[in-house]
């Protein structure tokens, strides 16, 4: 028997189960927002042309009466194809000659269904924990620091001014707050307060590991500050460094986890200033735990649901505000490799909840990006709608053409950015800025 065969076939079906879950999902989540589209179409007699999942050269089509089913290569996309869509028709049937509040319906059923089967995932998530966390706190952890403020028995109701829907909120919401400190507002004995610059310890994470002050797997900030796996770092803000525990010592010296470091490189000593280490929030306090029941789930899963929503925004929000850079974004490419690198784990240790987490958070982020009143997009479609609703006569066609086209040129341009820096990521490990 040829065991390097079978350990070569163990491998590959290794690899590409958590691809071929990656692709599966994705396309679930895509064919569930295109078939909110088609449903409502026929719903409402319109005409339609088509109906494909992917994108690409076709691989299999079916023509049933005046519909073609087509499944595509590439999957990355679909569509609904509709008489009348961006052109005239004189066909009744056609979508152009719809009333508004059809149309609107039919554009906006993409986003509701994956909104929908994001709420579906949730409740899955839900069911599959052990306990659902409350937002009262239980105890602190040896050490902390935030019950100078903070009380056992309070409920957390908001984290600087925004509410929190549920446990997950308290996690994301910290982590947009650089600072360490944070504004709560609790109930406390049946009354709110106000407490203002509530203290967390923040600790450095993810910069890279290292052994015998050797470091190895360097983020992608650090790469592009010019640190490289293999430098043996001798000094940290000056102060020399001979074992891991006083490089350890070093690094949480400084509050502010900006570095200046001195490594040797092929025996070149290098020094770099001003390198920023990425740090994470400690936690220092538990939350009780409830009882499951149907209307605890569901409230729950309602409220995961809002979580994951409202991170879309804010996180757009962040994005606008400079928090975040072009590197922090990923284009479908990124997409699959992170749902694949997480397939992976999840097969390896039959744990899937992270797995079903992130295809929650994409497809309502697919269903809220949508509804943006961009051009291209549904939410441009529907805003062209609210405004002939408003002033009560239809915008000519060519000029809801003209802006839409405009809008996907746009778009595409920037989704080609994104993945050429996808690929350099994954190339080089480094993007772009």
């Amino acid at each position: 028997m040829d065991f390097n065969l079978l350990f070569t076939f163990a491998d590959f079906k290794a690899k590409a189960v958590p691809i071929l879950i990656g692709i599966l999902f994705f396309g679930l989540i895509i064919a569930i927002h295109e078939f909110g589209h088609f449903i409502f179409a026929k719903l409402f007699k319109v005409k339609v042309n088509e109906f494909a999942i992917g994108m690409g050269p076709t691989i299999l089509k079916k023509q049933c009466k005046e519909t073609k089913y087509a499944l595509r290569l590439f999957p990355i996309g679909g569509f609904v194809s509709m008489e009348g869509e961006g052109e005239e028709s004189d066909d009744e049937r056609a979508y152009c000659n719809q009333k508004t509040w059809k149309k609107m319906i039919i554009i906006s059923a993409g986003a509701v269904f994956n909104l929908i089967l994001g709420f579906i995932l949730c409740v899955v998530l839900v069911c599959g924990e052990d306990a659902i966390t409350s937002k009262k706190i239980s105890s602190f952890y040896e050490g902390a620091a935030s019950n100078v403020q903070l009380q056992l028995d309070d409920e957390i109701l908001e984290i600087d001014g925004k509410h929190v829907f549920s446990s997950y909120d308290i996690t994301f919401l910290m982590q947009r707050n650089a600072t360490g400190k944070f504004d709560f507002t609790v109930r406390r004995d049946g009354e709110k307060v106000e407490l203002e610059g509530v203290p967390f310890q923040k600790v450095t994470s993810g910069n890279f590991n290292y052994k015998d002050r050797v470091i190895s797997s360097v983020s992608a900030n650090l790469k592009r500050a010019g640190l490289r796996d293999g430098d043996l770092i001798t000094f940290v803000n000056g102060e020399k460094v001979t074992t891991d525990d006083e490089l350890i010592a070093a690094i949480r010296k400084d509050t502010d986890f900006v570095y200046s470091l001195t490594v040797e490189r092929e025996g070149e000593s290098l020094s770099f200033d001003g390198i920023e280490f990425m740090t994470v929030t400690i936690f220092d306090f538990t939350v009780y735990p409830e009882e499951k029941t149907f209307i605890s789930v569901t409230k729950e899963a309602f409220g995961y649901a809002f979580s994951l929503g409202r991170m879309v925004y804010l996180s757009l929000f962040d994005l606008i505000r400079g928090q975040y850079g072009i590197n922090d974004l990923s284009g479908p490419i990124g997409t699959m490799s992170i749902i694949t690198e997480i397939a992976e784990e999840s097969v390896a240790t039959t744990d899937y909840s992270t797995l079903f987490m992130l295809f929650a958070m994409i497809t309502i982020n697919i269903g809220l990006f949508n509804l943006l009143p961009v051009p291209a997009l549904d939410g441009g479609h529907l805003f062209f709608m609210f405004v002939e609703l408003v002033i009560r006569r239809k915008i000519p066609q060519k000029y809801v053409s003209w802006v839409s086209a405009a809008g996907l040129v746009l778009l595409l341009i920037f989704m080609a950015i994104i993945s050429a820096n996808d690929l350099w990521k994954w190339i080089s490990g480094i993007g772009f800025m």
